[in-house]
């Protein structure tokens, strides 16, 4: 597993929310150099945690049907109509769940005729039910990263000391930064008034 500290999950917060942010930017946010950002993402892509930069485009707005596509299949045939949705351009998120009653679950965006189409165009062999649900409302969740995963190690945004035990969070323009206790917070507190100041 991938150890990431909290400089890295800053970053890619960032990069999330939004992938045309300068590394300047970045830089400046995290309170660190361009180099420092340049080297952690070249790192991060190295290493596969980003495998690519993109952009969310709302369908909607250009007239896209999204639409949910449940499929119940045998066990056997679950790995094979993966694949086989997978190389449909119009499928763009397949998931596999453990309920017997959607056993494939998919994200699909195009010309309804054509969504509509996608049960034409797979080997339905051992395929128990399949349905198509238009989505009338989009509503995008957050795709920040929870600081409370396991495999993030936080250290202190001021000192670089991995933080034991639990940190002291304070926000500083709608940013969470981590210490590991209230005098690194304070001391990081002037050097961001400071920083900000000179702007």
């Amino acid at each position: 597993m991938i150890q990431l500290d909290n400089l890295d999950v800053k970053i890619l917060t960032h990069l999330q929310s939004n992938s045309r942010e300068s590394f300047q930017e970045i830089a400046k946010r995290c309170l660190t150099s361009v180099p420092t950002v340049k080297s952690r993402v070249d790192r991060m892509l190295e290493l596969g945690v980003i495998s690519k930069f993109t952009i969310d485009i709302d369908n909607s707005k250009l007239g896209i049907t999204e639409a949910i596509l449940l499929v119940n299949a045998k066990p056997g045939a679950v790995s094979r109509i993966t694949e086989e949705l997978r190389g449909l351009e119009e499928v763009k998120e397949v998931y596999v769940t453990s309920d017997s009653d959607a056993a494939i679950v998919s994200r699909v965006a195009g010309d309804m005729q054509r969504i509509l189409a996608i049960q034409d165009r797979i080997n339905l062999a051992d395929v128990n039910n399949i349905r198509i649900i238009s989505v009338k409302n989009a509503f995008r969740k957050d795709t920040t990263i929870p600081l409370a995963s396991s495999s993030i190690t936080l250290t202190c945004a001021y000192c670089d000391r991995k933080v034991a035990g639990d940190a002291v969070r304070k926000k500083f323009d709608d940013k969470n930064y981590f210490f590991c206790c209230n005098t690194c917070q304070g001391e990081f507190e002037k050097k961001y008034t400071k920083l900000l100041a000179k702007t």
